[in-house]
This record gives structure tokens, C-alpha cells and sequence, in this order.
């Protein structure tokens, strides 16, 4: 501002020297238009002018027009300027002065915030003060960021309050209608259809990787080989695999993008956003609004400060190993309680950190297990309605080296589809395999398991699961985890479990 100011101020005071003649006023319609000591763009830039400032030219030198400024004389692209009028006596007499645009701006800014934070105050009177005054101030910064972007790159600061306004807004109806669809059901039907909508490219992108890493995967559903024919396939399929590995790391790519990068720091940031505004924890002012209001810096700085940066780091190192390390998004299905177990961090607030438990964090082996022990997936949502018992979590899942069921000897082959299968994963940890699949016939439907195989209670590869989100299965909402989602890439047990799957890669004792 004070750099615009100086150049109106130099502008505009009479020019030493006197008149000249065919003096005309002049206005810049580029954002920035440098002003050379030479006509022409290898002259030095002397200094710039801005959309919508004034200048008096003095004559033109072929596509350069000639600027007198201090007594010396200066060289501006004619494209970049309009003609306005000529300079008459009175102007020499009494210099012409430029708009108050800057100082219109600001005026014009301030009422649309005045107006804004009043409709805030208005509706937030259904949802609570705590609420209104988190709007109110999330919704001044946001006008301010924006109205300073605006009047610096398009000189007009009530636009670009106007729209990060808008925005703000749009992403507020997102979090609410997702975290609290039993408050507006109309609205957030509607928003999840849209969100179905927008979504469906990349759910079939997803189901595409996943079947075509493996085309011949319908082929293993029902056990047809003899024992001596089966270490064989396995073989040859393993090496068939590697192709096919190639020719989709385009398509790994644009998923891991998608589900790490949009969709788990869409979730975590709403999550975070909530906590900001409706803090779970009474350390943090959720139970006072005098400690609302105290905690509310300690808490930005927390949650879109902190934790945000870890997300987006994390994002972003899921996405580079999804791609080397095929991935792909799979569905488990849990109670409410577990969920909120396996994607919380205990030591986020001091309510996790006085009831955390050994659940917490943990992938737990449940009980039937009718393929081995371990942790159980399906490639449809459709097919948790076997196993879900209130929440849903989308997991990308790190497969690794994966057995058909139907290519285990008979022996063990003939044990899945009852209870406690132990001898299944059993096998296929002893034999190097970290991933089961096996076409389950039951209760009248057929589907595909995905079983990752356990011994220890958890899963002994926790590197390989990772939750993106939680949604309740019957309103289809999403869950809100207090404190927000755990850093799964950032959790202990996860590092040590990374470390030794790469020493084991690389047969580092």
C-alpha cells in the first residue's frame, strides 16, 4: 500500500518543467505494467504502475508511449494503456487526482464483513454462541486473506473478500452436512449424492486396479488343482503378476492422489475444523465459553497449524508408497467404539489420554475368522453389511505378497469356511504370505475376503492399513473422531513395523 501510495503521490504532483504540449491522461488497464527508461522491453524497468492508475503522457514513440515523470522522461507499452481525455488548463493548474479506489475498497470490504458476521450471528443462533463466535472469527481472517489478495492482484479487495467468503461458506455446508446430517437430512442427502456423483469416477478407477492386477482372480474361487499342480501356479502366477504391476503404476498413481491426498485430508481437516469450533476436550474450553474463547488460539495453532502440516505430510508420502507398493481402498466393517479406537490418538487430548486402552490404535482380530486369523476387508461396501455393526472404515490397504486360498494344499484348503480357520493363516505365514483371498458362499451371497493375516492380536504389518475415514453405516454420516485422526505414518508401532518389513526386503539381519 505504501509503495502505491508513493507512486500516486509522484504521479500526480506537478510535473518540474512546466507543460508540455499534447498532454492526455491516460489509464493502465494491465494488473502490473512496467514502466522502462527506453522504448523498449531490453530498457531497464524504472518502476510499475497498477490497474487502474492515472499517468500524463506527453507523446508517443512508435508502440511506446513517452511519460514525463520528475523532469525525466519514461516509456510505457502502449497496449496496456487507454486514453481518457486531454489535459486542460485547469488540470495543470489544479492536478487531477486518482481515485479513491484503495481506500473505497476497504470501506466496501468492512461493510460485506459487518453484513457477513451478522448472518453468521443470525443463523448460529439455532447451533450456539460457541459457534457463532468461531464462524465470526474463522470468517474475519478468511474475508481479510482475502480481500488483501484481491486489491493486491486485481485491485479490488470486496471481490476477493466476497469470494473466500463464499468459499469458506461451501466448505462449512460440507462439514456440516457430513458430521451432522441428522440435523439437516434433506441437505445432507442432497450433498452426498453430489459427493456420489463427483466420487463414482474414482470408485471405478479403484475397482479397476484392483481387478486388474489380478484378471484371472475369478478363476480362483472354487478349488479345482491337485496338490502337485499347486506349487507350480503359484509360481507362475507370481511371475505373470509383474507385467501387469508395470502397466498400472499409472493408474496406482491417480488413486493413491485421490483417496491420500483428497479424501483422507478432506476428513482429517474436517475433523479438525470441528475441534476448533466444538472442542471435545475440557482442557481445550469445551465445557466453558470464557475457556472456548481463551483456548481458541491454542487450539488453531494445534489443529490447522500443526496437525495440519503432518497430514498433508503424510498424504503425500502415502501417495509416493502406494504407488511403489500396490494399494488399494478396501472397507472394514466394526462397531462405532472400535472405530473411534483405531483412528484416534491417544495423546491428543486429555480425555484419550486418561481412557485410552490396549484397543486403542490396534486392529483387532474379531471373532468367526473363517479364512484365517486376521483382519477382513471386502473391495464393496455392499459386503459389509456381513460384518459391520455401526461403522464403517475405508482402509487403503498395502496387499503385499497375497495366496489364493484355493492354491493352498487340500489339507489346509478344506479347514476355510469354519470357525477360528487358524491353520489358513497359519500357512500362509509360515510361507511368506502376508494376504489371503477367498470366495466366501454364505448366507445366500457370494463375496470376496481379503483376510491380512495375524498371529499377535494385531496386525503384524500395521504399516500396511491405513484408515482414510470412518462413516456410520446406517445414516451413511460421517464419524467424528475426537481430536481428530491419528497420524498413522507418524505412530510407533507403525515406524518399527516399516523398519522391518525393509530389513526383511533387503535380508538385513
Amino acid at each position: 500500500m505504501l509503495k502505491r501510495l508513493i507512486i500516486f503521490l509522484l504521479l500526480f504532483l506537478p510535473i518540474a518543467g512546466g507543460a508540455y504540449a499534447a498532454q492526455s491522461y491516460y489509464v493502465v488497464t494491465a494488473n502490473t505494467l512496467n514502466v522502462r527508461s527506453g522504448p523498449g522491453t531490453y530498457y531497464s524497468v524504472a518502476y510499475k504502475l497498477h490497474r487502474g492508475d492515472t499517468v500524463v503522457a506527453t507523446g508517443v514513440s512508435g508502440q511506446w508511449t513517452v511519460i514525463q515523470r520528475n523532469g525525466l522522461r519514461y516509456y510505457a507499452s502502449n497496449r496496456y494503456l487507454r486514453y481518457v481525455g486531454p489535459v486542460t488548463q485547469k488540470d495543470q493548474s489544479s492536478p487531477r487526482r486518482k481515485k479513491a479506489s484503495t481506500w473505497d475498497s476497504l470501506f466496501e470490504i468492512t461493510k460485506v464483513i459487518i453484513w457477513i458476521l451478522v448472518a453468521i450471528a443470525v443463523i448460529g443462533g439455532f447451533i450456539g454462541f460457541e459457534v457463532v463466535a468461531g464462524f465470526a472469527i474463522w470468517g474475519l481472517i478468511i474475508c481479510g486473506i482475502g480481500a488483501l489478495i484481491g486489491w493486491m492482484f486485481f485491485d479490488n479487495g470486496t471481490a476477493g473478500a466476497v469470494v473466500t467468503m463464499g468459499i469458506e461458506i461451501g466448505l462449512v455446508v460440507v462439514i456440516v452436512t457430513s458430521f451432522s446430517g441428522f440435523r439437516f437430512p434433506r441437505i445432507a442427502g442432497f450433498g452426498y449424492l453430489i459427493w456420489a456423483l463427483i466420487s463414482l469416477p474414482f470408485y471405478i478407477l479403484n475397482l479397476l486396479q484392483f481387478w486388474l492386477s489380478k484378471p484371472w482372480r475369478p478363476l480362483m474361487k472354487h478349488n479345482r488343482l491337485s496338490d502337485s499342480m499347486k506349487p507350480g501356479m503359484r509360481t507362475f502366477l507370481r511371475i505373470l503378476q509383474i507385467p501387469f504391476y508395470i502397466a498400472l503404476t499409472p493408474l496406482r498413481f491417480i488413486n493413491a492422489v485421490y483417496y491420500n491426498i483428497v479424501i483422507y485430508n478432506l476428513y482429517a481437516w474436517s475433523n479438525y475444523v470441528i475441534e476448533v469450533l466444538l472442542p471435545s476436550d475440557d482442557t481445550e474450553g469445551a465445557s466453558d465459553f470464557a475457556d472456548w474463547i481463551i483456548y481458541l488460539p491454542k487450539r488453531i495453532g494445534k489443529y490447522w497449524l500443526w496437525h495440519g502440516i503432518l497430514t498433508t505430510i503424510e498424504s503425500v508420502v502415502w501417495t509416493i508408497l502406494d504407488t511403489i507398493f500396490p494399494a488399494v481402498t478396501l472397507y472394514h466393517g466394526t462397531a462405532l467404539e472400535y472405530a473411534d479406537n483405531m483412528l484416534c490418538d491417544p495423546h491428543r487430548n486429555d480425555h484419550r489420554h486418561r481412557n485410552r486402552g490396549w484397543l486403542t490404535g490396534v486392529w483387532n482380530v474379531g471373532g468367526g475368522n473363517y479364512a484365517g486369523d486376521g483382519i477382513y476387508f471386502g473391495i464393496f461396501r455392499s459386503t459389509l453389511r456381513n460384518y459391520e455393526k455401526g461403522s464403517a472404515i475405508a482402509t487403503r490397504v498395502t496387499m503385499g505378497k497375497t495366496i489364493d486360498t484355493v492354491l493352498m494344499p487340500d489339507y489346509v484348503y478344506s479347514q476355510a469356511g469354519f470357525p477360528n480357520a487358524k491353520a489358513v493363516s497359519n500357512w500362509g505365514l509360515d510361507n511368506g504370505y502376508v494376504c489371503g483371498e477367498w470366495w466366501r458362499e454364505d448366507r445366500g451371497t457370494n463375496w470376496w475376503e481379503i483376510c491380512m493375516y495375524d498371529r499377535q492380536n494385531r496386525y503384524n504389518d500395521s504399516w500396511r492399513i491405513r484408515p482414510i475415514y470412518a462413516i456410520h453405516s446406517n445414516s451413511g454420516i460421517m464419524q467424528r473422531i475426537p481430536g481428530g485422526p491419528a497420524h498413522w505414518l507418524f505412530r510407533k508401532q507403525v515406524t518399527r513395523d516399516m523398519q522391518t518389513s525393509i530389513k526383511q526386503a533387503l535380508d538385513i539381519k
